[in-house]
This record gives structure tokens, sequence and C-alpha cells, in this order.
């Protein structure tokens, strides 16, 4: 009888799963709406879960968010004009010079 082929995926996601360190353990924690928004809202400032941000502040390590609300606000801005002139483009309404001067002003916006 042959054995069965393996599947290489399952392998390295077994092996990545085995690395990691057992969370078993909860701590429930009561917080009002704000509470809770504000907690998310920072967590994801700083690019992690709430869980891995509360993990942290709770073992002493001070966590600082990647972005200012304002950078975010506006690399949000600028994701979603991306997107338009995408759609746009892959419509056909542009053609090469205007959408090349529209990515120099995004260059210059994101150097300054």
């Amino acid at each position: 009888m042959e054995e069965p082929e393996k599947n290489p995926h399952y392998e390295a996601r077994k092996s990545g799963a085995a690395g990691r360190e057992n969370k078993g353990k909860m701590i429930p924690v009561r917080v009002t709406e704000q509470e809770h928004a504000q907690i998310k809202s920072n967590a994801i400032l700083a690019g992690l879960s709430v869980s891995e941000y509360l993990r942290r502040l709770g073992a002493g390590h001070q966590v600082k968010a990647r972005f200012e609300k304002e950078e975010k606000r506006n690399l949000q801005g600028i994701g979603t004009n991306l997107n338009q002139l995408a759609a746009y483009a892959n419509k056909g309404f542009f053609n090469e010079k205007p959408l090349l001067a529209v990515l120099d002003q995004l260059k210059k916006v994101l150097q300054s």
C-alpha cells in the first residue's frame, strides 16, 4: 500500500503552529462602549489586534501608533483615489500623459 502524498502547505501550517506559544488563558474585562471604541482605535493605529495591544500594555511595553491620525486619514484618502484612478484606467478613460502627471503629483505629496 502506498503512503498518501503529503500536502506541503498543510505541513508548513502545522510546523508554524507548533512554534507558537499556547495562549489558553483569558482575562475577561468589562468596558464601556467609549472605552471599547478607544481601545480598538488605538490597537488599529498601532497595527495590532486588540488582544495583542492589551497584552503589550499589560506587560508594561509602550505601544506607539504606526501612523498619526492625520497621516492615516491622508493615506486612506490616497488609497481611495488610487482605486478610483485604477478603475477609470481599466475602463480606458485615461491616456498616458494626464495619468503620469497625477502620479508625479502623488509622489510629491508622499515625499513631503
